[in-house]
């Protein structure tokens, strides 16, 4: 997956924006993979605009991490590190948990009706087949909490993280076959439309592990492969994963019950 997908016209007008919006889609969606080379003017060719206007759209993902740029390198498309991954997840659980803390006193029929249909979406998009649309409607079905939880700042943090949440995603949901992806959706659904909070709460820190995990899964034995342990065309390897950190605030119960769903 490493040569560029073929993008449409650019208009002059909107250039560097439009170059920066076909490129995030394309690395979001799976189209270019983590640590594929961006060279400029091979970009530019494929786009049909000038270097400078490139150069500009390559700034602009830089500082949003979607892309490294390493002396006597180059730009490349940012890796999906193990570590990094597990740091990331346990953010986002912490900060999906407080979302749901917030909005669950206040649930009521629009709550349901746009969870419903959003969890929808993604079905559709799981049996189209689809990866990038896959990706976009599960980042959309988690999208809610934030936006329903009527904490401006959570949802700006969110949003902060949710594109490198999303890269992570285009392996996680690419190393996961459809019916698991849709039996954790459910399962998702249920807490979230059901009366128990800390049952909700639990199933966030599960949700977000089964991506973790599948992560994890892909990296190791793309990483065996290339030398030679494992062949990751042979399936992934499995292993005993390690937990996501979970924030010191949680009480005992809560600590033991994340660690048994590890």
């Amino acid at each position: 997956m490493n040569a560029l997908p073929p993008f449409g016209p650019i208009l002059l007008s909107t250039r560097r924006a439009r170059v920066a919006q076909s490129l995030r889609s394309a690395i979001l969606g799976g189209a270019i993979a983590p640590g594929t080379p961006l060279v400029e003017t091979k970009v530019a060719l494929k786009f049909g605009v000038s270097r400078s206007s490139i150069r500009e759209a390559i700034r602009e993902l830089i500082e949003q991490g979607l892309l490294v740029y390493k002396p006597y390198s180059g730009t490349c498309v940012a890796k999906i590190d193990e570590e990094a991954m597990t740091e990331l997840c346990g953010v986002r659980c912490a900060l999906e948990r407080h979302a749901f803390t917030l909005l669950w006193p206040h649930r009521n029929d629009n709550y349901r009706e746009e969870l419903i249909a959003r969890h929808a979406a993604t079905i559709r998009a799981i049996a189209d087949g689809d990866l990038g649309a896959r990706i976009n409607a599960e980042m959309h079905f988690h999208n809610f909490a934030y936006e329903f939880c009527g904490n401006s700042l959570l949802l700006e943090l969110w949003q902060q993280l949710s594109q490198r949440i999303q890269l992570g995603s285009t392996i996680s949901q690419s190393a996961d076959d459809g019916p698991a992806c849709k039996k954790s959706n459910a399962r998702y659904l249920r807490c979230a439309l059901g009366n128990s909070l800390e049952a909700m709460l639990l199933e966030i820190d599960r949700h977000v592990l089964h991506g973790l995990n599948a992560v994890r899964c892909y990296l190791r034995s793309a990483g065996a492969g290339r030398h030679g342990q494992h062949d990751p065309a042979a399936g992934p390897r499995r292993g005993k994963p390690r937990a996501i950190p979970v924030p010191r605030s949680e009480s005992p119960r809560r600590r033991a019950a994340v660690k048994a769903l590890t």
